[in-house]
Parts: structure tokens; C-alpha cells; sequence
């Protein structure tokens, strides 16, 4: 359950900073949020990468529906990409590798303050 919070929150902060202010925000949210709702570093590296990728793909298909592919398809001509499909795709997997890097730095320095247990001999 706290897996979907910290998801749904890194993917709706995200999209009203991104309002605001430019596109790293996706990185300080996903830092911020892992770090204050506590996960395994592969939970937190998976909600970012979920958090993430699925906001920028929504985003880039939204705009692209919006537009009538007018913008999308001069993006296809600069980059060897043959399709509109697949810079969606391009852009979720950035948008994706942006956002777990934030929330796995956040999880990991939240680590940094928590002290661990130490480990009786009789448990």
C-alpha cells in the first residue's frame, strides 16, 4: 500500500512542479518523497522509475494528441527513431531513469540517519 502512495504522490507532485518549475523537479520530488515515506532501496527505485516514467509518457502522449502529432513527427526526423510511438516510449524511459535515480539518492540518505539495530544473541 505504501508502495502506491509513494507513487502516486511522486507522479502528482511531479506534475504540478512541473507547472512551475523545469523538468528536475521529477528528481527532487522522487528524493524527497522516499525519503520521508520509508521503502527497501529496490521499492523506492521501483516507485520512482514507475512514478516517473508513466508522468512523462502521459505527458508526452498528451501533448502529442494535442498537437496532432505536428511537433512529434519533426522530433522523429532529427533522432533514427521511425515512429511516434517509440519517442513516447523514448521519453517515459528518461522521464523513468530520472525518477528512480531521485528516489533511490532520497531512500539511501534517509539510510544514512536511521540507526540499525544491533543484533542480540538471543534473537
Amino acid at each position: 500500500m505504501l508502495f502506491i502512495i509513494r507513487l502516486v504522490s511522486i507522479a502528482g507532485l511531479s506534475f504540478l512542479l512541473s507547472l512551475i518549475m523545469p523538468w528536475w523537479c521529477l528528481i527532487l520530488v522522487a528524493g524527497i518523497i522516499c525519503f520521508l515515506l520509508p521503502a527497501g532501496s529496490f521499492n523506492a527505485l521501483l516507485s520512482g522509475l514507475l512514478g516517473g516514467g508513466l508522468l512523462w509518457m502521459v505527458m508526452a502522449w498528451k501533448i502529442d494528441v494535442e498537437t496532432n502529432s505536428i511537433m512529434s513527427s519533426k522530433i522523429v526526423e532529427l533522432f533514427p527513431v521511425d515512429d511516434v510511438n517509440m519517442l513516447i516510449i523514448a521519453t517515459g524511459v528518461l522521464g523513468g531513469v530520472a525518477g528512480a535515480l531521485g528516489a533511490f539518492t532520497g531512500n539511501s540518505f534517509r539510510k544514512i540517519f536511521i540507526k540499525k539495530k544491533e543484533k542480540s544473541f538471543y534473537s
